[in-house]
């Protein structure tokens, strides 16, 4: 029998979601501290839940039996916390309002922008006519700010945020059915660790006791908390010492071929130490082993003359980012075959529903279909906004392998994020070339991708399947908890337009961060244009390195079928060469040593014992980013950041 969700802790849980729409923007934009949602395992939930569990809970017992929230009551507020936390940030806001406003604003007769490409701009698509002047008012004042008795110009943003957002929540339904089709494969049949809810799990069981009561998680929580601390203090007083967790490797490699090697450094981040103890030691052996992997590459490659070549935005060079293609399409065949008896079994009840879905977000019936039609949806929009419909159908359905790819990473390894260094264009173009895409096709998409294909560090559908997962423990009716995922979604969106919009119009686009406000736009519209006048052939070349990465991945797999001690996850080379990998290997490295220290000389009894410790060093973190984005709020201080950039 499962839990009904109460009607207080939905309320309560829409209405810290569309606090958060405002919040987040606020700090993200202005304060431009720590990114409150910038990972899959988003800051502001867990504050509030910390808040919840410690202090809301004996608070309302105190005034009375009914005023208390219970444990599935917790569970349900932070499940809809957690999936609209992403929403204004980099899963739409953030990036969507400033690419609209950019595309006018930071037009130019030097970089050409309004003959390449405004006449392929659909009128209904921005908030400024793109056959008039550049810099418009709705762009120029969202930008410099509102003039003394200029009052916010909401009706030029109306059309444009309403067709966007039907766009966004149809793709955003399409992760809901994905969610329902693969949750009982990863979570029922495969058992997926889904470290990223072990610390809400461990928080919310029997009020918190185990947990709380444990000086051991205690000691892992003061680590980063001091050491947060005293940055913090030397950020407001610099003669106070600071404690160094990030260091650039580069410049110690400045001779050839290793000056030929990509980003290089060492950051220490607790939460990924806490986190990297939960998963198995070969993967958080082969994540960073991997790392190394491809950097000796790079040397190598540069030692046989050749030049460092990245793949469009991503610091990932070109053959390391065709690997990691050829291994994510391993991936996913391997992931299919191992889903074919679940998948008949959603088939069938497609074909003649039985019941046996009836515990699972929604019907395979709706899923299934819901799916398709949401993808036909989505390819009909483009199409009508200028885009060929079969470029607009292949864009989608790239968007969805890569999509549920880095979903298994994010609910297997944990990862806080994860970043594919390839676009739907970019594998298109790599076939056909970006001349047959042509101007209207390479116009449409640069939209659509800056907004929901570039940077999916917060995409919806791991916070989806990571809530359904958490949703076992207190055992919530998860068709009941779907519609108030999409609710909480919908909130936190429309919060966060408001708020952007506000904050643009009083402090000036141009005084806010500089990577959603300026370097976003800039760089992917300037892209656009070298893509119109310089158009590049197909590049059959690079499916070499494709077949590279195929043929590794597929032989790890082999290996790991075959061999029950060998120490190598394809996983950890399918993202060796990554974004994530540059800024986490050091931070799993340490994790993965001490489990394996730990289980050496302590067995599994000290890796339990010693668990909450490592837990504590994720709370720990995640609580003094908090209060330090919180001080510096109050102060008015910009720029101090803890955690992942």
């Amino acid at each position: 029998m499962r839990t009904p969700l109460t009607f207080r802790a939905i309320a309560i849980g829409l209405g810290l979601s569309g606090l958060l729409g405002i919040i987040t923007p606020f700090s993200d934009l202005r304060i431009q501290g720590t990114w409150t949602a910038a990972s899959h395992l988003p800051m502001g939930p867990i504050a509030v839940l910390l808040a919840l569990v410690l202090f809301g809970r004996p608070t309302v017992y105190r005034l009375g039996h009914r005023y208390r929230l219970s444990p599935s009551e917790i569970a349900t507020i932070y499940i809809l916390m957690l999936v609209g936390a992403g929403v204004p940030s980099f899963g739409l806001t953030e990036y969507l309002i400033p690419t609209l406003a950019g595309a006018s604003y930071f037009a130019s007769v030097g970089n050409g922008w309004a003959p390449t490409f405004y006449h392929r701009i659909p009128r209904w698509m921005v908030p400024f006519d793109p056959a008039g002047p550049v810099r418009q008012h709705a762009a120029l004042a969202f930008y410099e700010g509102l003039k003394p008795g200029q009052h916010i110009p909401w009706h030029p943003w109306v059309l444009p945020l309403i067709l966007w957002t039907l766009f966004a929540f149809t793709l955003f339904f399409c992760y809901l059915c994905l969610a329902t089709i693969i949750r009982r494969q990863w979570v029922d049949n495969e058992k997926l660790a889904f470290p990223l809810v072990q610390l809400p799990i461990e928080m919310l069981r029997e009020d918190g006791v185990p947990f709380f009561g444990n000086w051991v998680m205690w000691i892992g929580f003061a680590i980063p908390m001091l050491a947060h601390s005293m940055n913090g203090m030397h950020h407001f007083v610099p003669t106070i010492p600071e404690i160094p967790l990030k260091l650039e490797l580069n410049p110690f490699f400045t001779s050839r071929p290793w000056n030929g090697m990509g980003l290089f450094w060492i950051w220490l981040l607790f939460s990924v130490v806490g986190l990297s103890y939960l998963i198995s030691q070969e993967l958080s052996f082969s994540l960073w082993f991997f790392f190394f992997v491809f950097r000796l590459q790079e040397a190598a490659l540069t030692a046989l003359g050749n030049q460092p070549a990245y793949a469009g935005p991503y610091p990932v060079q070109v053959f390391a980012a065709q690997q990691m293609l050829g291994a994510f399409l391993v991936l996913f065949i391997s992931m299919v075959s191992l889903a074919r008896p679940h998948l008949r079994l959603a088939w069938q009840e497609f074909r003649r529903p039985s019941g046996a879905d009836r515990e699972e977000p929604t019907s395979y019936r709706l899923a299934i279909a819901g799916l398709l039609a949401g993808i036909l949806a989505l390819s009909a929009m483009l199409s009508a906004a200028g885009m060929s419909f079969p470029l607009a159908l292949a864009s989608l359905l790239l968007l969805f392998f890569i999509a549920i790819a880095i979903t298994r990473f994010i609910s297997e390894s944990g990862l806080l994020f994860i970043q594919a260094p390839f676009r739907p264009s970019d594998l298109v173009a790599q076939v056909v070339g970006t001349a047959a895409l042509g101007p209207a096709n390479l116009t449409i998409l640069a939209f659509v991708q800056r907004v929901f294909m570039f940077d999916l560090r917060t995409f919806l559908l791991p916070s989806l399947l990571d809530g359904f997962r958490l949703a076992d423990s207190p055992r919530l009716n998860r068709r009941t908890l779907a519609g108030a995922m999409m609710l909480s979604v919908a909130v936190a969106a429309c919060t966060s337009y408001i708020t952007v919009l506000l904050i643009g119009y009083t402090y000036g686009g141009v005084n806010l961060n500089g990577w959603f406000a300026i370097g976003s736009p800039t760089g992917r519209f300037n892209e656009l244009t070298s893509q119109i006048h310089n158009p590049h052939p197909p590049s059959a070349a690079l499916f070499a390195w494709t077949a590279v990465g195929m043929v590794v991945m597929a032989g790890l797999y082999a290996a790991r079928l075959r061999f029950a001690a060998f120490p190598f996850h394809p996983m950890g080379y399918a993202m060796g060469p990554s974004w994530p990998m540059i800024q986490l290997w050091f931070s799993i490295f340490v994790g993965w040593l001490g489990k394996t220290l730990i289980l050496r000389y302590g067995g599994t009894r000290a890796y339990t014992r010693a668990r909450p410790f490592f837990l504590g060093l994720v709370l720990g973190e995640y609580t003094a980013a908090f209060l330090w984005l919180l001080i510096d709020g109050m102060a008015g201080v910009r720029g101090f950041s803890i955690g992942l950039t």
